[in-house]
Protein backbone atom coordinates (compact mmCIF):
# COMPACT_ATOMS: atom_id res chain seq x y z
CA UNK A 1 0.00 0.00 0.00
CA UNK A 2 1.38 3.35 -0.95
CA UNK A 3 2.38 5.54 2.01
CA UNK A 4 0.85 8.57 2.63
CA UNK A 5 2.31 12.24 2.41
CA UNK A 6 3.49 12.91 5.87
CA UNK A 7 2.57 16.74 5.46
CA UNK A 8 -0.44 17.47 7.16
CA UNK A 9 -1.01 20.56 5.15
CA UNK A 10 -0.85 18.82 1.71
CA UNK A 11 -3.30 15.91 2.85
CA UNK A 12 -5.71 18.44 3.91
CA UNK A 13 -5.33 20.47 0.89
CA UNK A 14 -5.34 17.72 -1.96
CA UNK A 15 -8.73 16.22 0.22
CA UNK A 16 -10.05 19.47 -0.27
CA UNK A 17 -9.11 19.51 -3.64
CA UNK A 18 -10.72 15.67 -4.64
CA UNK A 19 -13.71 16.17 -2.82
CA UNK A 20 -15.06 19.91 -4.45
CA UNK A 21 -14.08 17.64 -7.58
CA UNK A 22 -16.43 15.11 -6.43
CA UNK A 23 -18.95 17.81 -5.08
CA UNK A 24 -18.96 18.74 -9.04
CA UNK A 25 -18.98 15.55 -10.51
CA UNK A 26 -22.29 15.19 -8.37
CA UNK A 27 -24.10 17.96 -9.97
CA UNK A 28 -23.53 20.25 -6.72
CA UNK A 29 -23.28 23.36 -7.88
CA UNK A 30 -22.84 27.23 -6.67
CA UNK A 31 -21.57 27.94 -2.92
CA UNK A 32 -22.86 24.69 -1.91
CA UNK A 33 -19.53 22.98 -4.41
CA UNK A 34 -17.42 25.21 -1.69
CA UNK A 35 -19.21 24.37 1.63
CA UNK A 36 -18.57 20.18 0.59
CA UNK A 37 -14.88 21.08 0.26
CA UNK A 38 -14.82 22.88 3.50
CA UNK A 39 -16.42 20.22 4.96
CA UNK A 40 -14.00 17.60 3.29
CA UNK A 41 -11.20 19.56 4.63
CA UNK A 42 -12.38 19.79 8.36
CA UNK A 43 -13.66 16.07 7.94
CA UNK A 44 -9.98 14.97 7.29
CA UNK A 45 -8.74 17.02 10.09
CA UNK A 46 -10.73 15.92 12.42
CA UNK A 47 -10.04 12.43 11.41
CA UNK A 48 -6.17 12.96 11.65
CA UNK A 49 -6.72 15.06 15.00
CA UNK A 50 -8.47 11.71 16.12
CA UNK A 51 -6.17 9.29 15.02
CA UNK A 52 -3.32 11.23 16.63
CA UNK A 53 -4.39 10.91 20.07
CA UNK A 54 -5.72 7.32 19.51
CA UNK A 55 -4.28 5.40 16.72
CA UNK A 56 -7.28 3.38 15.56
CA UNK A 57 -9.40 3.96 12.23
CA UNK A 58 -12.77 3.08 13.55
CA UNK A 59 -12.25 6.28 16.46
CA UNK A 60 -11.14 8.25 13.67
CA UNK A 61 -13.35 7.29 10.75
CA UNK A 62 -16.24 7.75 13.70
CA UNK A 63 -15.35 11.19 14.60
CA UNK A 64 -14.97 12.23 11.23
CA UNK A 65 -18.02 10.93 10.57
CA UNK A 66 -20.08 12.72 13.42
CA UNK A 67 -18.75 15.68 12.57
CA UNK A 68 -19.58 15.38 8.55
CA UNK A 69 -23.02 14.55 9.58
CA UNK A 70 -23.59 17.48 12.17
CA UNK A 71 -21.86 20.21 9.30
CA UNK A 72 -24.16 18.66 7.14
CA UNK A 73 -27.24 19.35 9.16
CA UNK A 74 -26.12 22.61 9.82
CA UNK A 75 -25.35 23.96 6.12
CA UNK A 76 -28.71 22.46 5.11
CA UNK A 77 -30.14 24.46 7.16
CA UNK A 78 -27.96 27.95 6.38
CA UNK A 79 -28.33 26.62 2.59
CA UNK A 80 -32.32 25.33 2.70
CA UNK A 81 -31.08 22.29 0.94
CA UNK A 82 -30.68 18.95 1.74
CA UNK A 83 -28.33 17.58 3.96
CA UNK A 84 -27.24 14.79 1.45
CA UNK A 85 -25.63 17.33 -0.15
CA UNK A 86 -23.08 18.44 1.86
CA UNK A 87 -23.00 14.82 3.61
CA UNK A 88 -21.96 12.75 0.33
CA UNK A 89 -19.11 15.17 -0.50
CA UNK A 90 -17.83 16.05 3.03
CA UNK A 91 -17.52 12.38 3.75
CA UNK A 92 -15.28 11.29 1.00
CA UNK A 93 -11.65 11.28 2.47
CA UNK A 94 -12.61 8.85 4.95
CA UNK A 95 -14.02 6.52 2.51
CA UNK A 96 -12.32 2.76 2.63
CA UNK A 97 -11.53 2.83 -1.15
CA UNK A 98 -8.41 1.58 -0.68
CA UNK A 99 -9.30 -1.67 1.69
CA UNK A 100 -11.76 -2.18 -1.35
CA UNK A 101 -9.32 -2.40 -3.80
CA UNK A 102 -6.21 -4.16 -1.17
CA UNK A 103 -8.81 -7.11 -0.22
CA UNK A 104 -10.55 -7.25 -4.23
CA UNK A 105 -6.50 -7.86 -4.75
CA UNK A 106 -6.41 -10.29 -2.39
CA UNK A 107 -9.32 -12.32 -3.89
CA UNK A 108 -7.85 -12.30 -7.27
CA UNK A 109 -4.61 -13.51 -6.27
CA UNK A 110 -6.45 -16.35 -4.15
CA UNK A 111 -4.76 -15.16 -1.01
CA UNK A 112 -7.16 -15.27 1.80
CA UNK A 113 -4.99 -13.98 4.34
CA UNK A 114 -5.00 -10.84 2.69
CA UNK A 115 -8.39 -10.51 1.42
CA UNK A 116 -9.52 -11.46 5.16
CA UNK A 117 -7.57 -8.34 7.03
CA UNK A 118 -8.66 -6.03 4.25
CA UNK A 119 -12.29 -7.23 4.88
CA UNK A 120 -12.32 -6.61 7.86
CA UNK A 121 -10.69 -3.02 7.98
CA UNK A 122 -13.23 -2.09 5.51
CA UNK A 123 -16.40 -3.87 7.39
CA UNK A 124 -14.79 -1.74 10.60
CA UNK A 125 -14.33 1.67 8.79
CA UNK A 126 -18.24 1.13 7.13
CA UNK A 127 -19.70 0.22 10.87
CA UNK A 128 -17.88 3.78 12.13
CA UNK A 129 -19.17 5.73 9.25
CA UNK A 130 -22.83 4.17 9.20
CA UNK A 131 -22.33 4.42 13.22
CA UNK A 132 -21.46 8.27 12.89
CA UNK A 133 -24.37 9.28 10.94
CA UNK A 134 -27.01 7.33 13.50
CA UNK A 135 -25.40 8.83 16.38
CA UNK A 136 -25.86 12.19 14.42
CA UNK A 137 -29.10 12.04 13.57
CA UNK A 138 -30.71 10.34 16.35
CA UNK A 139 -29.45 13.77 18.29
CA UNK A 140 -30.74 15.80 15.87
CA UNK A 141 -34.15 13.81 16.21
CA UNK A 142 -34.46 14.36 19.70
CA UNK A 143 -33.26 18.47 19.77
CA UNK A 144 -35.79 18.75 16.57
CA UNK A 145 -38.19 17.27 19.11
CA UNK A 146 -37.14 19.17 22.31
CA UNK A 147 -37.24 22.71 20.29
CA UNK A 148 -40.64 21.91 19.32
CA UNK A 149 -41.59 20.96 23.00
CA UNK A 150 -40.15 24.37 24.28
CA UNK A 151 -41.80 26.39 21.24
CA UNK A 152 -45.19 24.87 21.88
CA UNK A 153 -44.63 25.79 25.71
CA UNK A 154 -43.75 29.47 24.70
CA UNK A 155 -46.60 29.52 22.46
CA UNK A 156 -49.73 28.21 25.09
CA UNK A 157 -48.31 30.98 27.61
Amino acid sequence: MAPMNPNIWVQLISSTIACTGFALWFNIRGKQVIYSGIGAFFCWAVYLAVYHFDPSNFYATMGASIFVAGYAQIMARINKAPATVFLTASIFPVIPGAQLYWMMYGVALRDMNIAKSQAIELLVSCVAIALGFMIVEILNKYLSMLWGKIRGKKATI
